[in-house]
């Protein structure tokens, strides 16, 4: 990955002079004009307006997107104008911009603005917003009522949660995250990585199968998850208590299916019990992790995917 040079007072770049600004508190009373960041995110928030504008007034699906198309289009010029040149190995030359939607009935409007880079499979991914862009998006996104409490903690104590993954990269899948990993931050950064599960099925008896990471630094942030690539033996102990938990919720399944009432307190009950089972699993897990073969090769993965993130 590389890096433009845009030739600032004292070596900083826009990016991270508007983070720092941002840090400060200072953008929200600056100028309209700014800064390119800033300028990008008036840009988004008069196109966001239009296009709710036009649902609002019951427009067809094909005059909203005849209205998004070129609005989006000005957005992605924008960013990549903002981020320049990047490249990622093992992924694809063209990012995917994002968010892929204007339109607010759709969760694709949810998604942080920036440039999502992937590999043919889809399981390597690096997204990379301005920080200041990215912490605008993680703000309205804090403010909505059913968000998650640990995005509202900021930035930094937001990154390497649950909630956090999924917003980012989980699509269609949620983020069950397993441990943290050790990865060593650089000077003016903050970088974390974690072992993890991306799931449609909830928390069970899988062994995590994936690397997410993030970094902040640079006046970027980059959010991504690769495959663990590792042959996680089972854990007899761990399984155990999988197994013990699943059994008790199939019983307690099988009887209230016997009084076809969808309200029978069995039904939820049977949910705790295998949730419970899960998280037990996965406690059994983490704590035999630093133990086993596949360990080391991990922490080692993670710095290699953390320092890919540097571009450097």
């Amino acid at each position: 990955m590389t890096r433009p040079d845009h030739r600032c007072p004292a070596g900083r770049s826009p990016l991270r002079l508007a983070s720092a600004l941002l840090a400060a508190g200072l953008l929200a009373g600056a100028p309209a004009h700014a800064g390119p960041a800033e300028d990008y995110i008036a840009a988004h928030t008069k196109a966001e307006a239009e296009v709710a504008a036009a649902v609002k007034a019951g427009k067809s699906d094909g005059d909203i997107e005849k209205l998004s198309t070129p609005l989006l289009k000005d957005l992605e010029k924008r960013m990549v104008g903002l981020l320049g040149p990047l490249a990622f190995k093992g992924t694809q030359k063209k990012p995917v911009f994002m968010p892929s939607s204007l339109n607010p009935d759709y969760l694709e409007s949810k998604e942080p603005d920036g440039l999502l880079f992937s590999g043919a499979d889809l399981t390597t991914r690096y997204f990379v917003s301005p920080e200041p862009i990215f912490t605008q998006w993680l703000a309205a996104r804090a403010k909505e009522e059913d968000a998650a409490p640990e995005l509202r903690l900021g930035l930094k104590g937001a990154m390497g949660t649950e909630p956090f993954y999924f917003a980012v990269l989980g699509t269609d899948a949620a983020f069950i995250k397993y441990m943290d990993l050790p990865v060593t931050a650089g000077e003016g950064e903050s970088v974390t990585a974690a072992l993890g599960l991306f799931t449609q099925s909830g928390q069970q008896n899988d062994p995590p199968s994936s690397i997410v990471f993030t970094r902040i630094g640079d006046g970027r942030v980059v959010v991504g998850t690769a495959d663990l690539k590792a042959n996680i033996k089972p854990l007899p102990a761990c399984e155990k208590l999988w197994k013990e938990a699943n059994a008790k919720a199939t019983k307690l399944e099988d009887a209230a299916a016997k009084t076809k009432n969808d309200e029978d307190p069995r039904w939820k009950e049977a949910e705790t019990v295998r949730e419970a089972g899960g998280d037990a699993f996965r406690a059994c897990f983490v704590k035999a992790a630093p133990g086993l073969p596949f360990f080391p090769g991990a922490v080692k993965r993670a710095e290699e995917l953390v320092q890919a993130a540097r571009g450097k």
